[in-house]
């Protein structure tokens, strides 16, 4: 059995399957480049949307833990025993989920220490990287410089 031409297999070779492929030489409509540059840019345009938006959920659950354990600490005096403890339990109850390492929990909670204003970070700090805050909070010490730094990536990062 042949194949018609118009007709390639994909995935596992299986010599009774096939999909159409569209012919290369068939005439498109005029307005049909401009149609998909503005598909293409628009669905560009949404999966950042996406990918920022999942940024800033993230980035506020991560200062609500930074929270978290900065309130235990000074309330409990919890240390880094509980710390450990509290990042394999996390991992274990999500192990599809990155960043709850020992290390990353101690960032969150410095985060929090550093902004504590929780409004600063939905407006300006959401909108940056989780990486990014992080290199900011280890080398730059004073907080009006962090801020500003943050502020003029976010401004960078978004226009």
């Amino acid at each position: 059995m042949t194949k018609p031409e118009s007709r390639v297999s994909r995935g596992k070779q299986k010599p009774q399957v096939s999909f159409p492929v569209g012919a290369s030489n068939i005439r498109m409509p005029e307005d049909y480049q401009e149609t998909l540059r503005h598909l293409k840019q628009r669905i560009g345009t949404e999966r950042l949307k996406a990918v920022l938006s999942a940024n800033a959920a993230m980035t506020l659950l991560y200062w609500d833990i930074g929270q978290i354990i900065l309130q235990r600490q000074g309330q409990q005096g919890w240390g880094a025993k509980v710390i450990d403890r509290l990042s394999e339990d996390l991992k274990q109850a999500f192990p599809e989920m990155n960043g709850l390492s020992p290390r990353n929990l101690l960032f969150m909670r410095a985060f929090t220490e550093a902004y504590p204003d929780k409004e600063i970070v939905k407006q300006l700090v959401s909108q940056i990287p989780w990486g990014h805050i992080i290199r900011v909070l280890q080398l730059i010490k004073d907080p009006k410089d962090r801020l500003w730094y943050l502020n003029d990536f976010s401004r960078l990062f978004h226009h």
